[in-house]
């Protein structure tokens, strides 16, 4: 095919921004099976390339960069690649085709041809005839990438270009502006001094990337630029500032200078800045501005206008004392620092002068820029410790005794100091010499009392001795133990100010990572003492004193692994001795829960559930099966205590093995499993929850310990619906649903949804085995509906058949309600049955296709049902149905679902006198004005607005036998008001003034009425709704 001809065709097509794939595959191909060569080409596009016409000539270089760009590296001869290459050097004055010729040399680039002395001749012939800056983005983005590839692919040629190199680079990019450009020069600048001795041409490469700091630019969506962060280009733009030695006399007076803006971010970012200079500027070039460093440094911690410019000022002290600091402590020794040595000076003596100041106005601020010197190295540890220490020491132990305010600051700025100490390979010596003022200094003084005047005093001590205990091999092991008693007693005695019992619980914690072992030996017995305090008064004080206990016993057992099981052997074992008062078991056995759920919550926590339930939780077990069969009522644990150990039992049996979950139900089983077949009456009954709850949290392939699990589930059936004992029943109604949920066989979950379904067959039709039935159908659907098994949705069915029965003798009223009310036990949460916690099986989309089965069933049975005002009627307990569906539904289901459809009966369900129910269904309303405001909009001023005004008052719909009213009985419980005052504060948001103009003054009145609700809870959300309503419409 003739060239001629292609390159003609190609080039009208540019001429008509036409598709030239195929015509430029054509011509690679030709190249590259030899049929032509690119001199050839380059004849063909000889009348454009010496064209006198610009657009001729660009559209010439650019078949020629088209066809470079196309053809693979081996179909470019060595010789081409040179001629090439000289060509568009040659045309680089040529600003119409620079765009194409850098392209092209890009190509070029590549390829193993391209030589050191074209790179340097190409590079020369770019920085000499092309001003870069005078082109788009996308040319200037071509040009620095030919940098960036030139130093990656050639970097000798860089080294021999040296200083021109440079001068090149920074004529290049003065000027430029875009993100996109300037994060690819950023980058290239640590690749050129890594490449090039930047020393005779620093300032002027220097003075062209700073001017750019600090920089900021606005992120945009859909900008092309917004691929690069504020973030990422500031921190190129920092790399390529600290990237060379001899930027450090240029960047640090500047950086300084930097720091004084009034905008935090440039604070911050001048103070990163320095900090990072550190690690290559140097050491003489941070002395030579070390005063005004420190200066302005000390201006920002003491205004501390911002938190953040006080940290990045903090870290930058900090990184600055560690670049400038000497190897080693001089001869002289330490002290405040002479004039030989004045790094350490600029801070020393302002410190000392606010230390021995009669009255200390920044002694935080001192204290923290103390320590961030103090932790720069190990010598200026020493210095600092040896300056502060010994005035601080003489002033507290002086006659003339300084104010309780003064000797809590100057304690203060002591235990910052003390804290730079706690780093063994940074601790001062002249911290032992210092040893007996110390403890005098933080020994507690009885005669000042702990109260809220007082109580600052107690808590800088309390931290003193904390740090005290941390400072390495400082404290003996007796001297360690006196510390942490002082410190376990100020967290357990009751103390006017409660702040400085928080604070003891709080360091204790933090002395249980570090020091384990002392804790185990000391705080531990203290606190297990103090719980079992019988001197102590039977009073609220007395359960609040306990609560504290056990929070700072949870806390540490949590934050401190190595504390842990005694932590929990010890609560254990004071609930099973009997130590404990009864009122307290509750609350202890609460924490044994919450401590064993954080610490297994971890994946991974096999082994250590393992040993949490041999230690504690097993033991726990044996103790309430053991005293469920007491002869006296009041050894019995409450129904309570059980249900805290059953979910401490869900936390660490549920993370075994299946195999060794297998064998920890066995004897469980031969335990329990006979109480809970029995027919009659037996006093362990109420230890079936424990049982319940370690079957329910075995995994889907753990094998029960019976010999058919058919059967094991039939019997357990036939006991729940024959049993009166309401705990028994729910027991096997809990391991049943639990069984049909995590049967893998296919065939055998049929048969026990059969063997289910088949007991409505029977002929029973007694009140009482109509009610457990329908605890079964409850049961069996939470379980096989989780697993999308159709047999759940056959038992939803007939519990929505008992609801919409108009024959008063195919169900009882009390059936029926309990089948409206168990569609919260379908759909709700559970601690062990059928959750997730406890290895429960959920299918995708099986909330939604319950939504889609029962939704027809209430809009048809509520336009079907007869109008009845009876609370058992089908058509209140429809609504009850479908509030406890709703509530249990995903949004996303609800939004997705045609909800204007079920609209008028959420209005309807509102007014239930079910305060529970009547607050789902208003939280629902909430969430469609949130979600769909237009779907209320015909409803909203004459029924859903007089519905939530209603809902927030405590009028009550009964009275008591001596005429008072009862809010008890009302149907707006707290719960309803709040969430009523909820919806009214988010209405004024999604409505428009005019439409809501007829009911405003109504609606503020009754918002100011509930501003005077007796619940503070209610109070605060009046307050906000009254603020909005008030303001609305302007």
């Amino acid at each position: 095919m003739d060239v001629q001809r292609l390159v003609d065709a190609y080039l009208i097509g540019l001429g008509d921004n036409s598709d030239n794939s195929s015509l430029l595959q054509t011509l690679s191909q030709l190249i590259v099976a030899g049929d032509t060569s690119l001199l050839e080409l380059v004849q063909a596009l000889g009348s454009h390339l010496a064209s006198e016409e610009a657009s001729r000539r660009s559209r010439g270089i650019q078949v020629l960069s088209d066809v470079l760009n196309d053809l693979p590296p081996q179909a470019i001869p060595a010789q081409a690649a040179t001629k090439l290459t000289e060509f568009f050097c040659a045309r680089l004055a040529d600003a119409t085709c620079v765009p194409r010729i850098l392209s092209s040399i890009g190509a070029l680039m590549r390829l193993p041809a391209f030589t050191d002395r074209l790179t340097v001749g190409f590079l020369n012939d770019l920085f000499k005839e092309v001003h870069v800056q005078s082109f788009q983005h996308s040319t200037r983005n071509t040009a620095y990438g030919l940098l960036d590839l030139a130093i990656q692919t050639h970097p000798e040629a860089i080294k021999s270009m040296g200083d021109n190199f440079v001068l090149g680079f920074a004529q290049m990019l003065d000027g430029e502006k875009d993100p996109r450009s300037l994060m690819a020069a950023f980058q290239i600048i640590p690749k050129i001094v890594d490449l090039v001795d930047v020393k005779n041409n620093a300032e002027d490469l220097f003075d062209v990337i700073f001017c750019y700091f600090p920089i900021t630019f606005k992120h945009r969506d859909g900008d092309p630029s917004s691929a690069i962060t504020p973030e990422s280009l500031k921190l190129a733009l920092r790399t390529a500032l600290t990237c060379s030695p001899y930027f450090g006399s240029l960047a640090i007076k500047q950086l300084v200078s930097k720091a004084s803006a009034t905008s935090p971010s440039a604070k911050i970012d001048a103070f990163e800045t320095l900090a990072a200079g550190t690690r290559v500027y140097s050491s003489d070039d941070f002395r030579s501005e070390l005063e005004p460093l420190v200066e302005q440094i000390r201006e920002d911690v003491v205004m501390a206008a911002n938190d953040e410019v006080v940290d990045a000022a903090l870290d930058a002290l900090e990184a600055v004392y560690a670049a400038v600091s000497p190897a080693a402590p001089s001869e002289t020794g330490g002290g405040v620092a002479s004039e030989n040595s004045p790094p350490l000076d600029h801070v020393l003596k302002e410190a000392v002068f606010q230390l021995t100041a009669d009255e200390i106005k920044t002694a935080d601020q001192t204290g923290r820029i103390l320590r961030a010197v103090a932790r720069s190295s190990a010598y200026n540890c020493s210095v600092v410790s040896d300056a502060v220490l010994p005035v601080v020491a003489e002033r507290l132990d002086s006659a003339d005794t300084p104010s309780l305010t003064v000797r809590r600051e100057l304690m203060d700025v002591l235990n910052y100091v003390l804290s730079a100490n706690c780093d063994a390979a940074r601790r001062a010596e002249c911290l032992e010499s210092e040893k007996t003022s110390l403890l005098s200094i933080y020994r507690p003084e009885t005669s000042v009392p702990v109260d809220n005047e007082h109580g600052f005093l107690h808590i800088v001590r309390l931290k003193g001795i904390t740090l005290l205990v941390l400072l390495p091999g400082f404290l003996d092991e007796n001297e360690t133990a006196v510390a942490l008693q002082t410190l376990a007693r100020a967290a357990i005695e009751h103390n006017a100010d409660e702040n400085v019992n928080k604070e003891g619980a709080h360091l204790l914690v933090q002395l249980a990572q570090s020091s384990p072992d002392d804790i185990k030996t000391t705080v531990l017995p203290m606190f297990f003492d103090a719980l079992c305090d019988e001197t102590a008064p039977s009073s609220a004080d007395d359960s609040g004193r306990v609560s504290r206990l056990l929070n700072a016993l949870g806390a540490i057992g949590v934050s401190a692994p190595n504390v842990l099981l005694v932590l929990l052997q010890g609560l254990v074992t004071l609930v099973i001795s009997g130590r404990l008062a009864q009122t307290h078991l509750l609350p202890a056995v609460t924490t044994v829960r919450k401590i064993v759920e954080a610490a297994t919550s971890p994946n991974d926590s096999a082994a250590l559930s393992l040993e949490i339930l041999l230690l504690a939780v097993a033991p726990l077990a044996d103790w309430a099966v053991e005293s469920a069969g007491a002869p006296s009522g009041n050894q019995r644990p409450s129904s309570q205590l059980i249900t805290e150990i059953a979910k401490a039992i869900v936390a660490v049996f549920s993370k075994l093995d299946p195999e060794v979950q297998t064998e920890k139900l066995k004897p469980l089983f031969d335990r329990l499993f006979p109480v809970i077949a029995a027919s009659s009456a037996d006093q362990l009954i109420p230890a079936l929850p424990l049982f319940s709850a370690a079957v329910c949290s075995c995994w889907p392939q753990t094998v029960l310990p019976v010999p058919d699990v058919v059967a094991f589930v039939d019997g357990l059936t036939t006991v729940a619906l024959a049993t009166t004992n309401e705990m028994r029943r729910t027991a096997c109604l809990e391991i049943v649903a639990t069984v049909v949920n995590k049967t893998k066989s296919s065939a055998i979950r049929a048969q026990l949804a059969d063997l289910i379904l088949k007991r409505g067959n029977d002929g029973s039709s007694s009140e009482a085995s109509d009610s457990s039935l329908v605890l079964l159908y409850q049961w069996a659907a939470r379980g096989l509906v989780a697993c999308n098994d159709n047999a759940g949705y056959e038992c939803v069915r007939r519990l929505v058949a008992l609801i919409t029965s108009q024959n008063s003798s195919s169900s009882s009223p009390r059936a029926a309600r309990l089948a409206a009310d168990g569609f919260g036990v379908v759909l709700g949460s559970h601690a062990w049955a059928v959750s997730p916690a406890a290895h429960g099986v959920f299918k995708l989309l099986a909330k939604q296709r319950l939504y889609a089965t029962v939704l027809p069933e209430i809009t048809a049975g509520f336009s079907n049902t007869a109008n009845s005002g009876d609370v058992g009627s089908a058509k209140t307990n429809l609504l009850v149905m479908l509030t406890n569906v709703v509530q249990h539904m995903p949004k996303s289901v609800l939004m997705n679902s045609g909800i204007e459809t079920i609209v008028p009966l959420l209005l309807s369900a509102a007014r239930l006198t079910d305060g529970a129910l009547k607050a789902a269904s208003i939280r629902t309303i909430t969430m469609i004005i949130l979600e769909t405001p237009d779907t209320l909009r015909p409803e909203l001023v004459n029924s859903i607005v007089p519905l939530l005004l209603a809902a927030t008052t405590t009028a009550t719909t009964a009275t008591t036998a001596d005429g008072d009213d009862n809010e008890y009985l009302s149907s707006n419980t707290i719960e309803v008001r709040r969430a009523a005052l909820d919806a009214l504060a988010l209405i004024p948001e999604k409505y428009s003034y005019s439409l809501l103009h007829a009911v405003t003054k109504s609606v503020v009145r009754a918002l100011a009425q509930s501003r005077d609700d007796r619940k503070r809870l209610v109070r605060g959300d009046a307050v906000k709704a009254y603020n909005k309503w008030i303001n609305f419409g302007g």
